[in-house]
């Protein structure tokens, strides 16, 4: 990457306009309800890619039974708008003049995409000081500081990670920031989800899913005991209109600790905290009582934050089935779990909703 002091002006200029036709994109709250192409996240693995190391990206996404789904990844130095589609403000040849050398921003059209940083940790802070710096020589505007990627360099720079999604009938697009090291930035992890498990709401219909579904529960466990998990490879059978918790089970070693960044203005950095996790849930059919829960130490547990309620009506098992069996109705469940420094994981499990 070239020198701060040798940057193109008019590269620069190109950037400050980048920056300005970006702005802020509206943030739209997810819906638990997936009957259509949907995406319901995107992974980095891992979440703070090194200087010139890889990342792989993955998504989350349904397609409808029967059509087939394609990808198509690129990268942005820079964060993107939901207004523009996502597309990148700056192109190759404008990114080569600042940087010296020509950077491919495609990612690749298979269902993941592998990230190859090109940049050491002091290039790419160079590259998010020189932003900076150009932001304040150009513009006398201080508000601009909130459309850059990072407000402090030394904590890693975030780029942008593009994704459209199409079937036959259907497409869309999304985007998720990756950050890059820079050398100063708190290692972060993502976190582990371990399992899904279902158990009845109401105690009293524990009998019928051990008679008309089959589960291997003993008849007289305590409510804690009575968790079962949703194969990976199988259907887990449960009861139209028999309401049923359901929870995603993060291991605890995902509750890592780190320091929070240094408020502007203050004079102390704030003290380490644990990580805290919002879980969200989609499903093909049914009702979902909640599809948001947060876990927060010391506030909450592991064990009882991520619980919410879901019942499949009898007629809900007919009338917005999306994946019809000879036996009854096929329900997909997810769970994805995200903490606040861009870590994520997920679960994709089935039930098999019988009478």
């Amino acid at each position: 990457m070239r020198a701060i002091g040798s940057r193109p002006v008019r590269v620069v200029g190109l950037l400050i306009g980048a920056v300005l036709l970006v702005g802020c994109g509206r943030e739209f709250a997810p819906y638990w309800k997936v009957d259509k192409l949907r995406l319901m996240a995107i992974k980095a693995d891992p979440v703070v890619v090194e200087g010139q190391g890889e990342a792989t990206l993955s998504a989350l996404a349904y397609a409808r039974r029967g059509e087939t789904l394609s990808y198509a990844w690129s990268w942005c130095p820079l964060r993107t708008s939901a207004e523009q589609g996502y597309a990148c403000p700056i192109d190759e040849a404008q990114l080569a003049e600042l940087g010296g050398a020509a950077l491919d921003l495609d990612l690749g059209s298979d269902a993941q995409a592998v990230f190859e940083n090109p940049f050491t940790a002091e290039q790419v802070r160079l590259f998010c000081e020189a932003i900076q710096q150009a932001i304040l020589e150009q513009v006398d505007d201080p508000e601009l500081a909130r459309f850059l990627p990072v407000d402090d360099c030394s904590k890693g720079y975030e780029i942008s990670v593009r994704v459209e999604l199409s079937t036959e009938s259907e497409q869309l697009v999304a985007s998720k920031s990756l950050r890059l090291s820079t050398g100063g930035d708190t290692p972060n992890t993502n976190p582990e989800v371990m399992a899904l498990e279902v158990r009845p709401e109401r105690p009293e219909d524990l009998s019928k899913l051990r008679d008309r579904a089959g589960w291997e529960v003993a008849a007289d466990a305590a409510p804690e005991d009575q968790w079962v998990a949703l194969p990976e490879d199988a259907d887990l059978r449960v009861l139209s209109d028999v309401p049923l918790e359901l929870r995603a089970v993060v291991s605890p070693e995902s509750v890592e600790r780190y320091q929070p960044p240094t408020p502007e203005g203050a004079q102390e950095p704030p003290p380490e905290r644990s990580e805290a996790f919002v879980y969200r849930y989609f499903v093909t059919s049914g009702t979902l009582d909640g599809s948001r829960r947060l876990f927060v130490e010391p506030d909450t547990t592991l064990e009882e934050a991520p619980i919410t309620t879901l019942k499949v009506s009898s007629n809900q098992a007919v009338v917005e089935c999306m994946e019809p069996e000879e036996e009854g109705c096929g329900v997909r469940v997810w769970s994805v779990v995200r903490d606040a420094r861009l870590g994520v994981d997920w679960i994709e499990r089935r039930l098999l909703v019988v009478e």
